[in-house]
């Protein structure tokens, strides 16, 4: 991972705030949802996008038994009924 070159405060609520050239960089906006995933040894925060529970591919998404997957996984999960 290499760094961005911005230091951010933790504000009293918890809250930070993502600089305007960072949020640009990766199209964030105003209301916009993210991911926090965990690293040992670091957070990661990612735009929110929906994908395949299975293989994590964006396109073509169904929606099976509340999660989204994809017709590629659809179809091996038929495979194997």
């Amino acid at each position: 991972m290499k760094p961005a070159g911005f230091l951010c405060k933790i504000d009293k609520l918890g809250r930070i705030v993502i600089p305007k050239p960072l949020r640009s960089k990766y199209d964030l906006h105003t209301d916009d949802t993210i991911e926090l995933f965990t690293e040992p040894d670091a957070i990661v925060i990612k735009k929110y996008g929906m994908s395949c529970i299975f293989c994590g591919g964006s396109d073509d998404l169904s929606d099976f038994m509340g999660k989204p997957v994809c017709a590629d996984c659809l179809s091996k999960l038929r495979e194997t009924q």
